[in-house]
């Protein structure tokens, strides 16, 4: 894929130290805004890229003013490679948040079904980081969502059907490329069949080799035909493929299974090798040293911090160290190191050493194009009552079925995830009150439903509007179970006289009777255009 720079690769990296070879195969995560915190690791490995997220830039300009200072770091040390820098800006999670422009997400976007969307959905984010000064968009999931209840994929996955969710990676991987990053497509072999979150566990997938060609296989093959520059790995087991390992470090998936089978010539990257999963059942410095002989390029350590562990820059420094003696004890061959730093080298000459950073965009047309797509998914799924668009003259309660404990997740200490300060729900309200100024309504939170569904007696011009949000966390799960009990108890009390609005995907209980409006996803955009939908406007 990289080939035609591999002879000057080859030259960049003849003059290297071993540490600066064992360096440049790291992407590191570090706390704060401040740039300097990665100096050491700069200075002495030439570190290959940082993960970069929320908790390190919380607007635009704190971005250029990271990104800007990093560069210099890196210059100043003698590197004329860019570091990699990539972020979660794939729809559900985000960076830069509320400046960035999301879209409605991924399930949303696989329910428009419209490629063309999705495209220039990838492009407002690739073009958006781009002028923050990031270089690779860590998007987007190539997962198909066979388990619609996922605590950790759900609305990231694109659908349910690996051929629908084929043609919208392929989309997506073009569109980061019409905005001149680069894209990685995760989270290899897939990570849609499992229950499990492998930031906690190590889930298994047991499925056949023939299973996953026919179906968890097809979306990162089509990322591959796309041209897509990066691959990230699972930490998932695959017994029938490998008995033994996660695919993260598995010789068979990775060099047999990705690189013979599906052809993929570009960089792999690892999930994060501090996530549960690996940390729980290898040691660390075993693990690295087999992921690296099994296939991986890059290998990320994004974790420690976020435990807000105080050792974590010694950690990352005491884990390149061990790598570096590895080479020198020969556990691990220099000559397979420097094939390895080759690949990544000639990646970063023919991918980001032309990126054009800082350029302006446009945001009206971004926010547009994200209102549009919202719009194009939310979906009416039964109206048994006929109760749309609402009547203004119905006293509506607007009802919140999650408890307030659960809204402090959407902002985390770690900076991943939706980082949503303001709940999808209460921006359809906004949106709800300002489109319908004349219609009586309500606006309930959990816990005040919980003890008005006791005392209230539904009369023929009320109508009861529960709405669910679901948001896919990293070791987090949004509450589900409350809000089905609640909606027990509002059918009992306003049956047919029920609206459920879910901000998330469509898997729910709905009761017998009641409307449903789903918005495949809990963005602020799905949350407007449910309220467009419900009351016609």
């Amino acid at each position: 894929m990289f080939s035609a720079y591999r002879d000057r690769a080859a030259l960049h990296i003849r003059d290297w130290t071993l540490e600066q070879k064992v360096g440049q195969l790291f992407i590191l995560a570090f706390p704060g805004r401040d740039a300097a915190v990665v100096k050491p690791l700069i200075e002495r490995y030439r570190l290959g890229g940082c993960y970069l997220s929320q908790d390190n830039a919380a607007t635009f300009t704190e971005a250029r003013q990271l990104t800007e200072d990093l560069a210099h770091l890196n210059l100043a040390a003698g590197s004329r490679l860019p570091m990699l820098l990539g972020v979660d800006q794939e729809g559900a999670w985000s960076v830069l948040m509320p400046e960035s422009t999301t879209g409605p997400g991924n399930l949303a976007l696989g329910q428009a079904d419209d490629v063309n969307l999705t495209a220039a959905m990838y492009r407002v984010f690739a073009d958006e980081m781009r002028s923050a000064g990031f270089n690779c968009v860590l998007g987007p999931c190539a997962d198909v969502n066979f388990q619609s209840e996922s605590p950790i994929i759900d609305v990231r996955a694109f659908g349910s059907e690996p051929a629908l969710v084929a043609r919208h990676v392929m989309a997506a991987v073009e569109g980061v490329h019409q905005g001149q990053l680069a894209a990685c497509a995760k989270h290899f072999p897939g990570h849609g069949s499992t229950a499990a979150d492998s930031h906690r566990d190590m889930p298994v997938v047991d499925k056949s080799l023939a299973e996953l060609l026919a179906q968890d296989l097809l979306p990162f093959k089509a990322a591959v035909d796309a041209g897509v520059d990066l691959m990230m790995t699972s930490h998932i087991r695959y017994p029938q493929v490998d008995a033994q390992h996660p695919a993260t470090l598995s010789a068979p998936i990775l060099r047999g299974l990705l690189r013979e089978q599906l052809g993929f010539e570009g960089i792999v990257i690892s999930d994060s090798m501090n996530m549960g999963a690996i940390r729980r059942n290898y040691a660390p410095v075993d693990a690295a040293v087999l992921a690296f002989q099994s296939g991986i390029d890059m290998m990320m350590l994004s974790e420690e911090h976020y435990d807000h562990q105080p050792d974590y820059l010694e950690r990352q420094l005491a884990m390149i160290a061990a790598l570096v003696d590895a080479v020198r004890d020969g556990r691990w061959s220099e000559q397979e190191l420097d094939s390895i730093v080759q690949r990544v080298v000639a990646f970063k000459l023919a991918r980001l050493t032309d990126v054009q950073h800082y350029q302006p965009f446009n945001m009206r047309e971004h926010q547009a194009l994200a209102q549009r797509a919202a719009l194009a998914a939310t979906e009416v799924l039964i109206d048994p009552s006929h109760h749309l668009p609402v009547d203004a003259a119905l006293e509506v309660f607007l009802i919140q079925t999650a408890p307030q404990a659960a809204y402090q997740r959407l902002m985390n200490a770690r900076g991943i995830g939706p980082n949503q300060s303001m709940p999808a729900f209460n921006v359809l309200a906004d949106a709800w009150f300002g489109a319908h100024k004349q219609l009586y309504a309500h606006s309930l939170t959990y816990e005040a439903a919980l003890d008005w569904v006791r005392r209230i007696r539904a009369r023929p011009h009320m109508l009861a509007v529960a709405v669910l949000e679901n948001y896919p966390l990293p070791g987090e799960d949004f509450p589900q179970h409350e809000a089905q009990a609640l909606l027990v108890k509002l059918s009992e009390v306003f049956g047919a006289q029920l609206m459920v609005i879910s901000l998330r995907n469509p898997a729910v209980q709905v009761p017998l009777g009641a409307t449903h409006i789903c918005t495949y996803g809990s963005r602020p955009c799905s949350a407007q255009a449910a309220a467009r939908v419900a009351l016609g406007v």
